[in-house]
Formats: C-alpha cells, structure tokens, sequence
C-alpha cells in the first residue's frame, strides 16, 4: 500500500532572498556602467576625429569649392556640425556679376567616414558668370558693336581675359574698380579653372601649402584642378582674366582698346540706381 506525500516546500531564509536581489542589481549597474563607458567612448573618439578631421575638411572644402566656380561668391559658411564621423559645411552663396539684388543659395558639402567628399551645389548654368564662360571667347570686334548698342547710363559685368596674363599690380592698375575683383589664376576658358579674390592671393598660397597627393579626389569632386597644377600656380601667381562688375560703357570700351587685353565678354547689363549718388 502506497500514499501520496504532498512536497513539503520549505521557505527561502530572507538573507538567501536578499542576497540574489543584491546580485541581480549588481549586474544590472555593471551593464549599465559598461555601456555609459561605451556610449562615452563613441562621444570622446568622434570628439577626437572632429579634431584631427574637420580642421583640414573645412580647409580643403571651402577654397575648393570656390577655386572652381568663379560664378559664386561666398562670404559665410558653417562647418563642421557631428561628431567627427560624417562632416558637414553649408556655403551661402550669391551668383557673382549680378546687376542688382540677388537672392542666396546654400552649397552643402560633405565627408564620409571613409574619408571620401560629396557635394550639393548650384549649377554654373544661369548666372551671369557661368553663362558667359559657356558662351565662349567673343572677338574684341563683336563686343565693340555690342557696347554700341548699350545707353552709356548703365553698368555691365563681364569676364575679362588678358594675353599674356599680368601681375598683380599690373592687373590693379589697369582694371579700375579691380581691388574686390575675382581673378583668373588659369585661362578663363580652361576646365578646370582656377580662380581667387586678386585682394587675397597670399591666402591662395596659404591654402594650397595645406593640400596633398591624397587631396586630389576630393579637389576632383569639388571641380578644382589638382594639387600638382595649383602648387604651380601658387609658385608664382599670374592674373589670366578676371570677373568684372558694374564697369561702365566708357570703361569697357577703354579695357577693349588696351592691347593686353584680349576680349571681353560681357556677361550682364542693367541700370545701377547707385549711380545717382556721387562718390569719392
């Protein structure tokens, strides 16, 4: 004969009770401290990449940008937001030889992780500048008779081409207004071209000493010519042609007759309502 014996369950002691809550939580502030560590590991290494990375993004994407696109003019721009592992800069631009107001448009550059440079800019195609340049060299015949055509009350921008190209000095001298202008450090026509601020050519120096052999896919990408090319215009900078703007009639037509100068493609017209109030 047999009979069932109910299990006789005997209760956990409180300290045995106790003891397993307190390892529980032990293991859970062990994990939760191991991933604040991680999670400040990501922060201090991005920090760190930041660093080492952004200094020499923002150098190479700013003058890189622009080198290249003498249709846009940039005054502000903001880099470099993340941290570290993807760059960012936003360029403000405004299409350059415009007569009267013109709105702003944002450039957007960036670079990955794997080091490698993307852009987000306007098109050449539709300002004055870019417009001009694909137009292509007109004879200095052609635009005498167009000037003719122009009331002498308004103003013109143009792209101005010199042959064989000037120093500096001899480019200020001649081109009046020049001191804010856009040089042309490569033949207007070339592609890629080459381009700086004349008032600011110690800074392209500056700049170009900064770039390297490994710098040349980016520069690609940010349609300026390479390193080896602008470490030869850098040796010795020479102005080929330059962006003038708000010139009048009168002073086309006397850059038109200097025999340095071997065209001038007008690029836009209008009337300047500055004009009516006299200057210095």
């Amino acid at each position: 004969m047999t009979s069932d014996i109910d299990e006789i369950v005997l209760p956990e002691p409180p300290s045995l009770r106790r003891a397993v809550f307190l390892g529980v939580l032990r293991t859970g502030f062990a994990a939760a401290a191991w991933l604040l560590v991680g999670a400040l590991l990501v922060v201090l290494t991005g920090i760190i990449l930041a660093a080492v990375r952004g200094e020499h993004f923002a150098q190479i994407a700013q003058g890189g940008a622009l080198v290249g696109r003498p249709e846009y003019a940039s005054a502000e721009n903001n880099c470099c937001p993340g941290l570290g592992y993807s760059l960012r800069m936003d360029l403000d631009l405004t299409a350059r030889g415009t007569i009267g107001g013109t709105s702003t448009l944002t450039g957007v550059i960036r670079k990955g992780l794997s080091g490698a440079i993307t852009t987000e800019m306007p098109p050449a195609t539709g300002t004055p500048i870019g417009d001009a340049l694909q137009r292509g060299r007109p004879a200095k015949e052609a635009t005498t008779a167009f000037l003719a055509t122009l009331p002498a009350s308004v103003v013109a921008s143009a792209v101005v081409e010199f042959g064989p190209p000037l120093s500096p000095n001899e480019f200020l001298d001649l081109v009046p207004n020049s001191l804010r202008a856009q040089v042309f450090l490569t033949s207007p026509y070339a592609e890629p071209v080459a381009s700086w601020p004349v008032s600011d050519l110690r800074g392209f120096q500056e700049w170009v000493s900064h770039l390297s052999g490994s710098d040349d896919d980016a520069l690609h990408e940010l349609h300026a010519p390479p390193v080896k090319q602008l470490r030869s215009l850098a040796a010795d900078p020479h102005v080929d042609g330059a962006v003038v703007e708000r010139l009048t009639v009168t002073q086309l037509r006397t850059l038109l007759a200097d025999p340095r100068v071997q065209s001038v493609n007008i690029a836009a017209v209008g009337y300047d309502p500055a004009r009516q109030f006299p200057t210095s």
